[in-house]
């Protein structure tokens, strides 16, 4: 029973981070602005979840998704539990806990990709480097695929070396987080950025980084003739 509590803490606490991060990803910096935007969360019960004092139920983090603009898996720490169990030995526990597994029997291409500079502009290159786990919210989906974060433009959101899931026909609304890929002057030429999306008319493609580099700019705007493709992160994790 101990492991399990101990294990459920640690889940607990994780949650927790990943809440706060969300939160801040989102644009709230304080958690008071979080209460002027939505004034019918219960604040004690929010600040519980924050703080690691209660674990997030599933309603709560549907709602907590919703308004952030993350994926109701990663809020719920479906990916924590195995992690903390592969890291501990083999307990002799008859009850052990349960956990979401992914599909052992499917897996996504990761797309290799050249860095390449400024507003952490990277070039996918087609070919793929490797096969990743398939998250539940992309079993069955063509086409789906996965990528690498390059840079620090949108942490603390996603850091370097993190791995993203994109669902190429999943519909793309404001606040969102995506891969766009932007034609260039060369034949067949292709910029990738890992952004937010704010907006696109039929003149200007808008996106938003976290963390710009000195001298750059949070928002991004390019030609929509340029734009190519828009496609929707639905998870992410270091893999």
């Amino acid at each position: 029973m101990a492991e399990k509590s101990n294990l459920n803490k640690e889940v607990t606490e994780q949650m927790a981070q990943r809440l706060v991060a969300a939160r801040v990803a989102a644009g709230y910096q304080k958690r008071s602005q979080v209460f002027e935007r939505f004034p019918s969360w219960n604040p004690n019960t929010y600040s519980s979840h924050e703080l690691g004092r209660r674990k997030i139920s599933e309603p709560f983090a549907r709602k907590y998704a919703e308004a952030f603009k993350v994926s109701v898996s990663h809020l719920l720490g479906h990916d924590l539990v195995e992690e903390i169990e592969v890291a501990k030995p083999t307990p002799n526990a008859s009850f052990p806990p349960r956990w979401q597994r992914f599909s052992a029997t499917e897996s996504i291409p990761l797309l290799g990709q050249t860095a390449g500079g400024a507003n952490g502009r990277f070039i996918l290159n087609g070919s793929e480097v490797g096969r990743v786990f398939t998250p539940p919210m992309l079993e069955g989906v063509e086409d789906a695929y996965a990528v690498r974060v390059y840079g620090t433009s949108m942490e603390p959101r996603y850091y370097a070396g993190e791995t993203v899931w994109l669902n190429p026909h999943e519909p793309v609304r404001q606040g969102d987080d995506v891969v766009v890929q932007l034609l260039t002057d060369e034949e067949n030429g292709r910029e990738s950025y890992i952004k937010r999306f704010v907006s696109k008319s039929s003149k200007v493609t808008r996106l938003w980084q976290h963390n710009p580099d000195e001298a750059e700019t949070n928002e991004l705007e390019f030609d929509s003739d340029r734009v190519f493709s828009v496609h929707k992160i639905v998870f992410h994790a270091t893999v």
